[in-house]
């Protein structure tokens, strides 16, 4: 059977070993790799969203201070307010945070996009809280991983591994694509075990891992996110509706605020043990004023190469469980104006995607096979 692949617009990241180490200053450098509760000096988000509920994320500055920083300052200065939840796909993102609702940021100076940021002891599980990036890097569009579908990785890699082995499906494929896919595997291979399991146990979505920034972790309020990422969807996305996926919520989900608040250390008073919260300090790395905040763009201007709906809705999770090769007979696109991650077809495997001065020219073919 011969299908047209969609390439998946993420990569796996493959960290050797998880590690406790420390950040400038010794700040420590911890994840959602474990249980993750609340703890002296953490800093958490209460993202209130109208009509449904308030969502409460842990913060891992040690691991995306960058990330962290950034968030932090732009929901202190309202910048969230009033915005929308304008894309939601379930079992897979929601996102939000774009000026216009659209996707797009706005006219956003290229100065104050910032790189993605990598942990190995961060990872999109279930809850997951990430900054969305564009070919320019991330700004202050967010999502938050919604699938809790539970993931096998070591049964794609033995379906993939006995699908490679196939010496009938090995002569059909072009040999830069069995380099591609041996790539692909490897890298499933490399995942550390605590990882993998955790992916088992929890659900979310391993192809984005290494490609994302991933900072935070929601630790309450999985409700309201199930409840949201069940309203009703219409076309109206500009990368998801190249996919045919409904994406755009048909009534507004508004942000109302989002708040960062603070654990200071318990302190002791007069033989009285008391806790205190209180709002951190603004980010010193990169003080941004009022007046440098995007505006939005004129209505008839088009979604710029600067969005960031963060995922390529290709062919991911529920395939990644099945594990079956699929054949591709059209070329391969990389789309760089809207870096969207996208829910996948069932029975297809999730094919990395390669740094932009590798990708296939569009009139370059890639051929999967597909039993």
């Amino acid at each position: 059977m011969i299908r047209t692949l969609k390439r998946a617009a993420a990569a796996i990241f493959a960290a050797a070993m998880i590690i406790a180490a420390a950040a400038c200053g010794g700040e420590p450098v911890v994840g959602n790799l474990g249980e993750v509760a609340l703890e002296e000096n953490d800093m958490y988000a209460v993202i209130s969203v109208r009509d449904y509920g308030d969502i409460t994320a842990k913060l891992f500055h040690g691991a995306a201070p960058n990330a962290v920083d950034r968030f932090v300052e732009y929901a202190d200065r309202g910048y969230y307010d009033g915005t929308t939840i304008h894309r939601i796909i379930d079992e897979y993102v929601i996102q939000g945070g774009s000026l216009n609702g659209d996707g797009s940021d706005g006219n956003v100076p290229d100065s104050l996009y910032i790189p993605v940021e990598t942990s190995p002891v961060t990872f999109n599980f279930y809850g997951a809280l990430c900054l969305a990036s564009s070919k320019k890097g991330c700004y202050a569009q967010f999502y938050i991983v919604d699938n809790d579908k539970p993931q096998d990785i070591d049964a794609v890699i033995n379906k993939l591994t006995e699908q490679l082995g196939n010496e009938e499906i090995s002569a059909r494929l072009l040999e830069e694509d069995k380099k591609k896919y041996q790539e692909y595997l490897d890298k499933l291979k490399a995942i550390p075990e605590e990882v993998k399991e955790k992916y088992k146990r929890v659900g979310g979505l391993y192809d984005l891992d290494g490609t994302s920034t991933v900072f935070g972790q929601v630790i309450d309020g999985f409700d309201v996110l199930k409840a949201i990422t069940s309203v009703e969807v219409v076309s109206g996305n500009k990368s998801d509706d190249k996919q045919n996926i409904p994406s755009k919520p048909l009534q507004s989900v508004i942000i109302d605020s989002v708040k960062i608040i603070k654990i200071e250390p318990e302190v002791s008073e007069e033989s009285t043990t008391t806790k205190k919260t209180v709002k951190p300090k603004k980010s010193s790395e990169e003080e941004i004023n009022a007046e440098t905040l995007p505006t939005a763009a004129s209505e008839d201007t088009t979604v710029p190469a600067d969005s960031a709906d963060t995922a390529d809705p290709a062919e991911g999770e529920d395939a990644a469980e099945s594990g079956a090769v699929q054949v591709s007979d059209e070329a391969v696109t990389a789309e760089t104006e809207n870096t969207e991650q996208t829910p996948a077809n069932e029975e297809t495997v999730v094919i990395p995607a390669y740094e932009e001065d590798t990708l296939p020219e569009d009139d370059d073919e890639i051929v999967i096979i597909e039993e």
